[in-house]
């Protein structure tokens, strides 16, 4: 075979094999992992109205009025994973606005201890971060989840959008961002976060979510829901 013949053949067959494996890099960034042991099935968000009393000794209604957001995310085992693995923690953190909304204060809470309120806007419950430990079951006042994957939660809360005080008989709860001549462009705002799988055995798998919130038609109705397609998130190995 000529030499140059041969060279050419050994150039080709460099060139292929580079071409594969920037298109498999490619793949893998557009893609991610195909084959995860626990999926995010789906994100359910549920948008309401809150009024928290004030002390008024002068007025039958004094609400320091404020818009929740509940983010529930549904992970589920694979099944067509054939390995048997377990979840060591589930991490929520790198919470970041990109388009903060005109009117109102920001804060993430995880979810309450408290047996009568799955959520509590207070300080306590006030954070930047939040870790699930896998267990035998889930639940969320113990920050725990199942180790073959549960639903878990946080909530967005935007505090201080105003006052409602008012002497009337009664007060209708989801009227009262109307209330205040508060408008859905208000309270708009766009945010991501990280959600972080790590198995037993120290595998680690992350996603960024990005979210619009609130959901549309909160100021109408007072009370809104809507879904993410957990198909549509990216998962990444994280090396340790």
């Amino acid at each position: 075979m000529p030499k140059a013949l041969h060279v050419s053949i050994i150039v080709l067959i460099i060139v292929a094999i580079v071409f594969t494996a920037i298109m498999l890099i490619l793949r893998y960034d557009e893609k991610g992992e195909e084959n995860m042991p626990f999926d995010i099935s789906k994100i359910s968000i549920i948008s309401s109205i809150n009024g928290q009393d004030i002390e008024d000794s002068n007025h039958l209604w004094n609400k320091a009025v404020g818009q929740d957001n509940d983010i529930h995310l549904y992970i589920e085992k694979n099944k067509n994973y054939k390995e048997t693995e377990t979840i060591d923690k589930v991490v929520l953190n790198n919470f970041v606005i990109s388009e903060f909304p005109k009117k109102g204060t920001i804060s993430i809470f995880q979810p309450s201890n408290n047996e009568k309120e799955f959520f509590e806007n207070i300080d306590k419950y006030k954070t930047e971060e939040i870790v699930y430990t896998g267990a035998q079951s889930t639940n969320w006042k113990e920050l725990k989840i199942s180790n073959q994957g549960g639903l878990i939660a946080f909530r967005v809360a935007n505090q201080n959008l105003g006052t409602y005080v008012s002497n009337e008989k009664e007060i209708d709860y989801k009227n009262l961002l109307k209330k205040i001549n508060i408008k859905e462009e208000d309270i708009s705002l766009k945010m991501s976060f990280d959600v972080s799988i790590v198995l037993t055995g120290e595998k680690q798998y992350k996603t960024t979510v990005d979210i619009e919130l609130p959901a549309k038609g909160i100021v109408e109705t007072g009370k809104e829901g809507t879904e993410i397609n957990g198909k549509d998130l990216v998962f990444k190995r994280v090396e340790n």
